[in-house]
C-alpha cells in the first residue's frame, strides 16, 4: 500500500469518526481511540483537511472537532460569543 493510499484510508477513518452521530464534537483522543490511529497522525490529518473540519474549544478550552458539513449547534454559537466576549475585556 502506498503512502497516498494509507493517508486516504486514515482520513476516511477520521472522517467517519467525526461523522459518528453519537457525538456532536470529538477530541483528538476520542478520534484516536475510535480509529486506532496515533494522536499525532490524527492531528496531522485534521490540519491537512481544514476545509472539511470545524474546530472550536470545549468548556475546558480543549480543541474539539466536527465536520463542516454538520449543522452548527446553538450551543456552539453561544460558546463562541462567550469566548469572544471574555477575550475582549
Amino acid at each position: 500500500m502506498t503512502a497516498v493510499e494509507m493517508s486516504r484510508d486514515d482520513w476516511i477513518k477520521i472522517h467517519q469518526a467525526l461523522g459518528d452521530s453519537r457525538w456532536d464534537f470529538r477530541t483528538i483522543g476520542g478520534i484516536s481511540r475510535q480509529t486506532g490511529l496515533d494522536r499525532d497522525r490524527v492531528r496531522q490529518l485534521l490540519d491537512q483537511h481544514r476545509s472539511e473540519v470545524r474546530r472550536t474549544l470545549s468548556r475546558n478550552d480543549d480543541a474539539i472537532y466536527t465536520l463542516r458539513s454538520r449543522p452548527i449547534k446553538i450551543r456552539e454559537v453561544i460558546a463562541d460569543i462567550q469566548r469572544f466576549a471574555s477575550n475582549s475585556l
